[in-house]
């Protein structure tokens, strides 16, 4: 049924992404109770659709030879080319919430109650006009 020059090297590259996943849910999961309701959400959400994806893209390239030998190239490309973009989708959206819910840890912005006070030498008064400019402020001599 399955090819072991085909199937080992397909484990070998989407198994870490799988248990990287899991790994991210069981952490999520474990510190559930100290992380903000729509970050728990938004968080669970996004792993969940990730490992998903991932998983049935693993289960995908393990059937494609299975899929391939029922039916000719050019009659399946159709459909292989949705499943393609099947996982495209899965995996822009579940970065996008995982994205998200890094995005609302922070907390909201609190504007100040006031302006800075501008204070520097830009506020010290304009020299009284009997008193000379220091050299830097005088205008350069005509060429």
């Amino acid at each position: 049924m399955f090819e072991l020059e085909y199937l080992l090297p397909q484990l070998l590259f989407s198994l870490p992404a799988v248990v990287t996943l899991t790994v991210g849910v069981v952490l999520l999961w474990n510190r559930r109770g100290r992380l903000l309701p729509r970050v728990r959400a938004l968080g669970s959400a996004g792993l969940a659709v990730l490992l998903a994806g991932a998983v049935a893209n693993l289960l995908y390239q393990l059937l494609l030879p299975e899929i391939l030998r029922g039916g000719r190239l050019m009659e399946m490309r159709l459909a292989i080319a949705g499943i393609n973009l099947l996982f495209v989708v899965l995996q822009v959206l579940g970065l996008a919430l995982v994205i998200a819910a890094l995005l609302a840890t922070a907390p909201p912005a609190t504007p100040w109650r006031q302006p800075a006070p501008e204070t520097g030498p830009w506020d010290q008064p304009a020299p009284l006009p009997d008193q000379a400019a220091p050299p830097w402020d005088q205008p350069a001599p005509p060429r």
